[in-house]
């Protein structure tokens, strides 16, 4: 593997990331993973929405100020959500009001031919951005019509393109989502910046999950190929759930260890 680095920190291993929405989910994190991740991926995993536009300011300055206070060694990374950059103007005024907010070490933005002005323009500005290609999850309404990029030559040197390009303008790492291993392989051994793969293989310079999938938090069952379970949290949890259930109707929660005198 290459010699990578994001910002102060040289990494000769895969970089490792995983999405954080708590403070208590953070604190298990640092230092353990490289890079933490407050994405917009709260929308579905914490609110319930459909898909991610839904996802506010208010929500990423919330969650990623309650997180970013308590990472202390792994690089920080928010995502700036769906319509606040839509153009270079109102891209920088939200990407300060966050960095002002939350503190973030980089930010994400997903990134088609037409948004890279915005990419040009916040690095110009000085400002650390990931640039997140492939899919897209911000132009979608339903993510069931999400499908697997990079198959057809054109769509190959088209991630390329956009890849290199990020690299030009100045991306600190290209996130890649949702395409087929040979392309991943293609663009990772094209640009000299880290490529983190989501369902984009192997190839990649580091890999990202959402930690709710990780542990098997949600009850969704239809998981994209990509999603690894480490941990099944939703089992043991429910069986703690029942456990105190029963104790409580049974008198024996609290008894006297758990009673004030």
């Amino acid at each position: 593997m290459k010699k990578i680095k994001i910002l102060n920190k040289t990494f000769t291993k895969p970089i490792s990331c995983l999405t954080a929405y708590s403070p208590s989910i953070a604190k298990i994190l640092d230092g353990k993973i490289d890079l933490i991740l407050v994405g917009d991926s709260l929308g579905s995993t914490l609110y319930g929405m459909k898909n991610t536009q839904g996802v506010t300011m208010d929500m990423m300055k919330n969650h990623g100020n309650a997180v970013n206070r308590e990472i202390k060694r792994s690089l920080k990374v928010l995502d700036m959500p769906y319509k606040a950059y839509d153009n270079k103007i109102d891209a920088y005024r939200n990407a300060k009001t966050l960095l002002n907010h939350c503190a973030p070490d980089l930010l994400k933005i997903e990134i088609s031919e037409k948004k890279l002005v915005v990419l040009k323009h916040l690095v110009d500005k000085k400002i650390n951005v990931i640039s997140h290609i492939g899919v897209t999850p911000q132009s979608y309404k339903d993510f069931n019509k999400i499908r697997v990029l990079g198959r057809t030559n054109k769509e190959k040197r088209d991630l390329l393109k956009l890849a290199k390009q990020s690299e030009t303008l100045g991306a600190k790492a290209v996130l890649l989502e949702c395409i087929t291993a040979d392309t991943a392989k293609l663009i990772t051994e094209n640009i000299s910046i880290p490529t983190i793969g989501i369902g984009a293989s192997r190839y990649c310079d580091g890999q990202v999950l959402v930690f709710d999938d990780l542990i098997n938090l949600t009850t969704n069952n239809k998981k994209p190929k990509f999603v690894k379970n480490y941990f099944n949290f939703n089992k043991i949890a429910s069986n703690a759930v029942k456990k105190y259930n029963q104790e409580v109707k049974l008198k024996k929660y609290p008894s006297a260890k758990f009673t004030y005198n």
